[in-house]
């Protein structure tokens, strides 16, 4: 929503420096904000379809929305043999599998990874869960024992503020975890897309689950899972708190 408040005003900005206002916007204009805009064109389109559906600007046409190949959900093919590799090829290193598992099976973003702690992960002897929401959720095998191996191995790091360090996967400073786009470069390297393996993961959960119960256990937003669900070809309504009658 601050996006879009934001980008709105920097439109009608825009348009005000051209001599025009959203009454008099002409389609050279729009098709001019859009090319010079790219990066920040999608949050304005909403509020310039309400401008014309509500008749406080001419009915013209939107240039269609671009999607990000870095965004786009990996194909049906990918989104199996990924997983399946990452977790079953031991000579990828142990960092980048467990941060992959996250990413793939759980829908994780690098930012919400770098800030895991060691804590966070629960052993229970029979079990292991990681605490990514309420509640934490539990790691099938083998990614159970990966994250039991990783965490294992973060105790003979080389560095001794590195084996003392708290975070899940810590980072090159002391005291510090790992940079995301450092993380985000160890995912790509074993072949792993973050933003596309993410976006695949949570649509398939959603769909697979009621959207609140995905949203509270994952730590996602109810407004993005209401998001995903929709873009997914789900619907809200499949879920009633409470209301479970057939």
């Amino acid at each position: 929503m601050k996006q879009e408040v934001t980008q709105t005003g920097a439109s009608l900005a825009w348009l005000a420096d051209r001599g025009r206002t959203i009454e008099h916007c002409q389609q050279a204009d729009l098709d001019a904000w859009h090319t010079e805009k790219l990066a920040t064109r999608r949050p304005a389109q909403t509020f310039l379809r309400w401008c014309m559906k509500t008749s406080r600007m001419p009915r013209l046409t939107l240039p269609p929305q671009v999607i990000n190949q870095d965004q786009a959900p990996l194909h049906q093919h990918g989104r199996f043999a990924v997983p399946r590799r990452t977790l079953n090829d031991n000579s990828l290193p142990l960092r980048a599998r467990v941060a992959a598992a996250l990413v793939l099976l759980y829908a994780q973003p690098v930012t919400r990874i770098g800030r895991l702690t060691v804590d966070d992960v629960i052993d229970a002897a029979t079990t292991v869960t990681v605490r990514l929401g309420d509640p934490p959720s539990p790691l099938p095998e083998p990614v159970a024992d990966l994250m039991r191996a990783y965490i294992q191995s973060c105790q003979h790091l080389p560095y001794a503020s590195r084996r003392s360090s708290q975070w899940l996967f810590p980072g090159r400073q002391p005291g510090q975890p790992m940079n995301p786009v450092s993380l985000q470069v160890h995912l790509r390297k074993i072949g792993v897309p973050p933003q596309r393996g993410r976006t695949s993961a949570i649509r398939q959960l959603v769909l697979q689950a009621p959207a609140p119960v995905i949203a509270k256990a994952l730590g996602y937003h109810d407004k993005t899972a209401t998001r995903l669900v929709t873009e997914a070809g789900g619907t809200w309504s499949r879920y009633a708190p409470g209301v479970h009658q057939r």
